[in-house]
């Protein structure tokens, strides 16, 4: 479906492999050069982040959209986090009858941003079979390979999370993380989010890189962070790196 600037699709995928009870699909935002979309938690600037309605779908009991690493833009409005020229986002489906196909309909809202920023609104359809074998395009397989993994099931390339932790009391509250990115860790980003809606900025680096790859970012919690409602709640976090990307889970106490 074309839009402003922008088209979106729905890419067939097969039955996953690490559970067969799942089917995979992906939705495919073009974009034209030079314009941007949005992750999931758009930034400081703020932004729309993509939703989606799967409501008019049948035989679908659930649907599980995955996010490929983002990155960060800077301009003079602010930073924000997202993805230049479009994005491939993963979603695993399990149907309510794995014995039968799932008639897949898509109400996908989104927003994409160049000098002006535009909302964008979509209705996709698919057929998913009960056992889809298609060959997966590259843009595909490299969506999945570029969603972030957890701690326990990093690569090679993958960051790795040290340490974590929230000071949400005196004079300079704020959030600090280590983590170890291999290879070239100059562009190397962590981004935060907090369930509930709960507001975080964005993190920014807290010194130069050490000799093991060290990095570490603080994020300032100033008076539009909901200090007494982020306490015990947990705070994820998403780490960037060169090739490779992760995500850990801590609790603000």
């Amino acid at each position: 479906m074309e839009g402003p600037r922008a088209k979106a699709r729905l890419i067939s995928g097969h039955t996953d492999g690490a559970d067969p009870a799942r089917r995979l699909v992906f939705v495919d935002i073009t974009l034209e050069p030079g314009w941007k979309t949005y992750w999931r938690t758009p930034g400081d600037a703020g932004g729309l982040p993509p939703s989606f309605d799967w409501s008019k779908s049948q035989n679908l009991a659930s649907a599980n959209v995955m996010f490929p690493a983002p990155e960060r833009f800077t301009d003079k409005s602010g930073n924000t986090i997202g993805y230049h020229d479009g994005v491939v986002l993963p979603v695993a489906l399990v149907p309510a009858n794995a014995d039968k196909p799932i008639s897949l309909v898509v109400g996908l809202h989104y927003g994409i941003c160049k000098d002006v920023c535009i909302p964008v609104e979509a209705e996709i359809d698919l057929e998913v079979p009960v056992n889809d074998v298609e060959q997966l395009p590259a843009e595909a397989i490299a969506a999945l390979d570029s969603v972030p993994r957890a701690q326990d099931g990093l690569r090679p390339e993958d960051p790795a999370l040290v340490s974590a932790s929230a000071v949400l009391e005196g004079a300079a509250p704020k959030i600090r993380i280590e983590a170890r990115f291999p290879g070239d860790a100059a562009n190397a980003d962590a981004f935060l989010e907090a369930p509930d809606g709960l507001f975080l900025p964005l993190p920014e680096r807290a010194g130069e890189v050490g000799a093991d790859g060290l990095v570490a970012f603080e994020a300032g919690l100033a008076a539009d962070v909901d200090l007494a409602a982020l306490k015990g709640k947990p705070v994820t976090v998403t780490l960037v790196g060169e090739k490779g990307s992760s995500f850990a889970t801590f609790i603000a106490k």
